[in-house]
């Protein structure tokens, strides 16, 4: 379903999504090694490099034609009262302020002056705190009409802290901002990425920008939610970059799965289900289709980005296959004329062999791959079509063996 409704997040979604993009670009084309990053801390982007702190403000449109800023703009005074409110909190004398917008000044707007650090802003200040006052007044004048509705009411609270501060404070302020129009939106910012990427040959950018994205996406989310620190340092970003680039250059597995977990709404096939309920292994379910999922996942990227590893891959199903054969055999004769408990037993030692066992005994398809989780998830998606099992009769009660 396309369709969304009024209560639709997507444009707030957006709007983070966009933070994060545009710091990871922002990153990448700094040239100081130091250099460090953070997300919704005192702003949207706070940059930190060569010793100055960078504050940028960041206002995103999906339109073709957002409308261009003037004095009169909402994001213009809402990004004033952001920085306001952190004064406290900052050294001027070693801070820029940047409002970032994918939209263009209106060419008959003073704030052209803010493209230019050695521009003269004193007409600039004047006017804003002229219009600073007409809002105010405007808001006044309406009050001792009796209206119920007061103008500018997304402006107001940012005019009012405008004017209360010193003469001199406002002037300090202005004389570090800048404003950065024109922006690409988050369509675009992985293509720029890829296109900066000149160390590497044309046909790789694309791929490697995604898997940089990617890597900066978990690594945004691990911030935001304590497993990591906040700042994310350049030489992390570039790190990362060279190993995906020696892994391009050796042919090496990325095991990108080892680690994530599958969405919510991801079933495994119900064969699974079934494989570990001829054994009363239901409680195994949850880890089992986890390592499922991963396993698919890892074979089916593999396979897209590179389609010479198909045939490595299925040749590592039949190593898997070779071995849980000689332990499936073995098995199946021991319990030849025992109970079914006692070859559900022996199935479920069978089943615990392949999640804690065979990922250290056997080789791993390849060196990169050191995460026991594609052993384990392979064995069940073999499964599905039979080629494994852990009861001793699974062919014949799943009914793979007429």
């Amino acid at each position: 379903m396309e369709r969304t409704n009024s209560h639709s997040a997507d444009d707030a979604a957006l709007g983070f999504l966009y933070q994060a993009q545009y710091a990871l670009l922002r990153l990448w084309n700094e040239t100081v090694d130091d250099a460090v990053i953070y997300l919704e801390t005192l702003d949207d982007v706070t940059l930190e490099s060569n010793g100055e702190t960078i504050l940028e403000q960041l206002k995103h449109s999906l339109s073709a034609k957002p409308a261009s800023l003037t004095l009169a703009s909402v994001n213009v005074w809402k990004t004033i009262k952001a920085w306001i409110d952190v004064l406290p909190d900052l050294d001027l004398s070693k801070t820029a302020l940047h409002l970032v917008t994918v939209a263009d000044i209106s060419p008959k707007s003073k704030l052209i002056a803010l493209l230019d650090e050695s521009a003269d802003c004193t007409e600039l200040l004047t006017d804003l705190r002229e219009e600073a006052q007409r809002v105010l007044h405007e808001r006044q004048e309406a009050k001792e009409k009796g209206e119920k509705e007061l103008p500018h009411g997304a402006r107001a609270k940012a005019c009012q802290a405008f004017l209360e501060l010193a003469d001199s404070k406002q002037a300090e302020i202005l004389s570090r901002v800048r404003i950065k129009p024109g922006q690409i939106n988050i369509r675009f910012i992985e293509d720029e990425l890829a296109n900066n990427l000149t160390s590497v040959l044309s046909k790789d950018r694309a791929h490697i920008a995604q898997l940089l994205v990617e890597w900066w996406n978990r690594q945004i989310i691990h911030a935001h939610c304590g497993k990591r620190k906040k700042a994310i340092h350049r030489f992390e970003l570039v790190s990362k970059y060279t190993q995906i680039v020696a892994d391009l250059e050796h042919d090496t597995l990325v095991d990108h799965f080892a680690t994530e977990l599958p969405p919510g709404t991801y079933q495994s096939h119900p064969i699974v289900g079934r494989q570990i309920e001829l054994v009363d292994a239901a409680s195994w379910h949850k880890r089992i289709v986890t390592n499922e999922w991963r396993a698919r996942e890892s074979r089916s990227r593999w396979s897209t980005e590179n389609p010479t590893w198909r045939e490595r891959i299925a040749q590592y199903d039949i190593r898997l296959t070779e071995e849980w054969g000689y332990k499936h055999a073995d098995m199946s004769a021991a319990c030849s004329g025992q109970s079914d408990d006692i070859k559900k037993q022996k199935g479920r030692d069978l089943l615990s062999w392949s999640f804690f066992v065979a990922p250290n005994e056997i080789e791993p398809l390849a060196p990169s791959v050191t995460s026991p989780s594609y052993v384990r998830g392979t064995f069940h998606t073999l499964s599905i079509d039979g080629r494994v099992g852990w009861h001793p009769d699974y062919e014949k009660l799943l009914g793979f063996k007429k």
